[in-house]
């Protein structure tokens, strides 16, 4: 299961230190509570290390945006002395406004799980749109994606390539592109024209090669992703996205849940430190929390144990 870093500002040092105890003791929680004196101490912190969640009992000095507050790129959240106990307080339509401080901490670390999971809490939502990225070569990503695609078992799942380089030389004459970039009227038509089948799995192919792709930015790949959806023919819809095909890394941050294929090798472990520092750098540390790593076995993408390895995936995100 991934361990999420979670920073608590309080004032009752005393109270902190304890709930510290009780969730840190509790590995299968998946949090680890980190104690700070103020915004200096975590802007100290998050210059060599990262958290995904700070919890404070004053929001002076953080910033507001559209969906609560953060402070440098990361999610922020009331710790809050006034307020009751339920089992749904301080969420408002999926979205936790503030914790109540005097409940059991029980119920704050689930509230803090609620709030680091990538995945929608509304259960009726089965529609899904999922990308595959690694800044590692040869780790299996392409395997995965095809894999993902495959397992949806209510409407079928679509695989999308948005691979450096293509297997098809008649791909190279792709215009998708080109028609998503400039709004075409013609987007959705082509779309379905483009979807194809290749050894039982439905495949879309944006393009042959990253010179093309490179180009992409988050707003075209919101374009992509709600033509598909609306077109209401898959339920699981992952995108293979290639290293060169990214110009735009906010691109990551479009999709509803995003793996990272990983090595375990020195070299490969030295790769992407550096990958996860430059999305630091970026202030892009959301992508960070959001992101799933994956050990991906050497086998077919439909393999049985590619299966027991989606399975071990869903369980550790804390899937139904």
């Amino acid at each position: 299961m991934k361990t999420f870093n979670v920073g608590i500002i309080d004032k009752d040092q005393e109270y902190t230190g304890a709930l510290m105890d009780y969730a840190n003791a509790r590995k299968k929680l998946g949090l680890r509570l980190l104690g700070f004196s103020g915004t200096r101490a975590i802007k100290d912190y998050i210059s060599v290390e990262n958290l995904d969640l700070i919890i404070t009992d004053d929001l002076q000095g953080f910033s507001e945006k559209d969906d609560g507050y953060e402070y440098m790129g990361i999610k922020t959240v009331l710790f809050s002395e006034y307020g009751y106990e339920s089992e749904n307080d301080g969420v408002n339509e999926g979205k936790v406004t503030y914790i109540y401080k005097y409940q059991s901490a029980e119920k704050i670390c689930k509230q803090m799980r609620d709030m680091l999971r990538v995945e929608k809490k509304d259960k009726r939502q089965v529609i899904s749109c999922k990308a595959v990225y690694s800044p590692l070569g040869r780790c299996g990503k392409t395997t995965l994606a095809k894999a993902l695609a495959a397992s949806d078992e209510v409407r079928g799942g679509l695989y999308v390539a948005m691979e450096d380089f293509g297997t098809e030389v008649s791909n190279l004459g792709n215009d998708l592109l080109y028609l998503i970039k400039t709004r075409s009227t013609r987007i959705e038509e082509e779309l379905v024209q483009h979807i194809t089948v290749e050894n039982g799995l439905h495949v879309l192919h944006l393009s042959g090669t990253y010179i093309d792709s490179h180009d992409v930015t988050a707003a075209d790949i919101d374009v992509i992703r709600t033509r598909l959806l609306q077109l209401g023919r898959f339920t699981t819809i992952v995108f293979d996205i290639g290293t060169a095909a990214v110009s735009d890394i906010s691109i990551l941050e479009c999709f509803d849940r995003l793996y990272v294929p990983v090595l375990r090798d020195e070299v490969s472990k030295a790769k992407f430190e550096v990958f996860l520092k430059l999305l630091k750098d970026m202030d892009k540390r959301q992508i960070i929390t959001g992101m799933t790593t994956v050990d991906v076995p050497d086998v077919d993408y439909d393999s049985s144990e590619m299966v027991k390895k989606l399975w071990e995936i869903k369980r550790d995100d804390g899937g139904d």
